[in-house]
């Protein structure tokens, strides 16, 4: 339903966010039994932005790369190892703070919240103003 989409209106340094968030959404459609990200699918399903282009050219160049190369599965085992480490820190300590730096449009915290961890996510100064906003009230 286009009309529940939102606009994207992101900088050229902002742009550089969506990549990732593309890649594990779609992972975790082709592949739901190996990874899955529901909130990154979510995420996706919100913007209403074309993902076959870019106002910067080079995000652009890296969405077509990544479909015509098939690099989503290595970029999301490594995106699954993490999960992985970061589970087991989290099972070894479950009051555990985290702190994610660079945060962009990580959705690690809906992977791995085991209901009693804190989860800082940090980032630039431009993502803590208007689009930062933007991204903290999409992630929800």
């Amino acid at each position: 339903m286009q009309h529940d989409k939102v606009k994207v209106k992101l900088s050229s340094v902002s742009q550089t966010l969506l990549p990732p968030l593309w890649g594990r959404a779609q992972v975790s459609k082709e592949y739901s039994s190996l990874f899955y990200d529901a909130k990154a699918i979510e995420l996706i399903e919100k913007i209403d932005y074309d993902f076959s282009t870019s106002d910067v050219p080079l995000i652009g160049i890296v969405f077509n790369v990544f479909r015509e190369l098939n690099l989503l599965g290595p970029f999301t085992l490594r995106v699954k190892q993490f999960d992985d480490k970061i589970r087991a820190y989290i099972k070894k300590y479950p009051c555990a703070s985290v702190i994610n730096i660079g945060a962009g449009l990580d959705t690690t915290f809906y992977r791995v919240d085991n209901g009693t961890i804190h989860w800082y996510d940090l980032d630039l100064p431009l993502l803590s103003t208007s689009e930062g906003s933007y991204c903290r009230n999409l992630k929800g």
